[in-house]
């Protein structure tokens, strides 16, 4: 089972967040990420998406995401690519949360890469913007933080 952290989790709200945006749900729907992540099978992970949507890379280029065949195709090739350098699991910490409205979101997390001891592969940190689809969280586009 993957592990999981929260830390430092926090909203930068200046009124109450939307329940269906709340830390608390935002902070299950990434362990829902951190659950299908475990399974390395690309179509878990891109039930957390709606299309059309972009990816951008550390590198500064964008990927677009315009159907989910091309979620798939991103994230399978990225999740085979970090089974292949030995990572088992991952997680999340450092939730900061910024409402954009009434039914969106923009959520900043650190993740971490595990292999099977338990010892770090790869950190980075990732900003995602959120959407409510119909009700639920589902990710439109994500920003890989240059470092």
């Amino acid at each position: 089972m993957p592990r999981l952290t929260r830390s430092a989790t926090k909203a930068t709200l200046g009124e109450k967040m939307n329940e269906a945006l709340s830390v608390a749900v935002v902070s299950e729907f990434f362990e829902r990420f951190v659950g299908a992540f475990a399974t390395f099978d690309a179509t878990k992970v891109a039930e957390l998406f709606t299309t059309p949507g972009v990816a951008l890379r550390r590198d500064g280029s964008l990927v677009p995401l315009t159907a989910v065949d091309d979620v798939l195709k991103y994230y399978q090739a990225a999740l085979d690519g970090y089974r292949q350098g030995g990572c088992v699991s991952c997680q999340w910490s450092d939730l900061e949360l910024t409402r954009m409205g009434d039914r969106s979101a923009l959520a900043a997390v650190s993740w971490s890469l595990l292999r099977r001891d338990g010892s770090s592969l790869a950190t980075w940190r990732q900003s995602y913007c959120l959407v409510l689809s119909p009700d639920v969280p589902k990710i439109f586009a994500s920003a890989t933080h240059a470092e």
